[in-house]
């Protein structure tokens, strides 16, 4: 909610049930800059319906519209990616162990946010793997090489997605 002073208002609701205010933010904060919707799960399948689909899930409750029903002049395009592979970036990055080549790459990717570069390595799959905020390396003792194995094995599908992806990226992996 925009027009709410201030402050933009994000709620949400869920199968028609109102769940509140998530989070307020000064507009001043933003910049001019647009919000995008975005959520992130594990082990679930979502539905989301932004107004593409004629059938609604429950009724709009009054004064909200679906996104897919603001005019085109009132919507704000997303950073684009590359056209075309020739347009891509790929970023190899090589050194010994330990020489910060995952910091530069974090940073990197930080400092040129239009470029969207997706970071693969092994290091940025454990990242993810973390359970309740712990690494998985806590709870794997003494399966240690289990763990690398099946973050290797999915750094190698990645990179196979990857070859038919337009995006940039960085491969950070020994």
């Amino acid at each position: 909610d925009f027009e709410c002073g201030e402050e933009v208002e994000m709620s949400f609701m869920k199968n028609g049930k109102w769940l509140g205010v998530a989070y307020r933010v000064r507009k001043e904060l933003l910049g001019g800059r647009a919000l995008f919707p975005h959520v992130l799960v594990k082990n679930c399948a979502i539905e989301f319906n932004f107004g593409q689909r004629e059938d609604t899930y429950f009724s709009v409750p009054p004064g909200f519209t679906f996104i897919q029903h603001l005019p085109v002049a009132e919507r704000v395009r997303g950073t684009l990616g590359p056209k075309s592979k020739a347009e891509c970036e790929i970023l190899m990055m090589v050194g010994l162990p330990a020489a910060g080549k995952t910091t530069w790459a974090v940073k990197h990717a930080a400092a040129n946010p239009s470029k969207k570069y997706n970071i693969l390595g092994t290091n940025a799959i454990m990242d993810k793997m973390r359970v309740m905020g712990l690494r998985r390396q806590r709870n794997y003792a003494g399966r240690w090489d289990v763990l690398i194995q099946q973050a290797t094995q999915c750094l190698n599908r990645l990179i196979q997605i990857a070859a038919r992806k337009k995006r940039n990226y960085i491969l950070d992996q020994v």
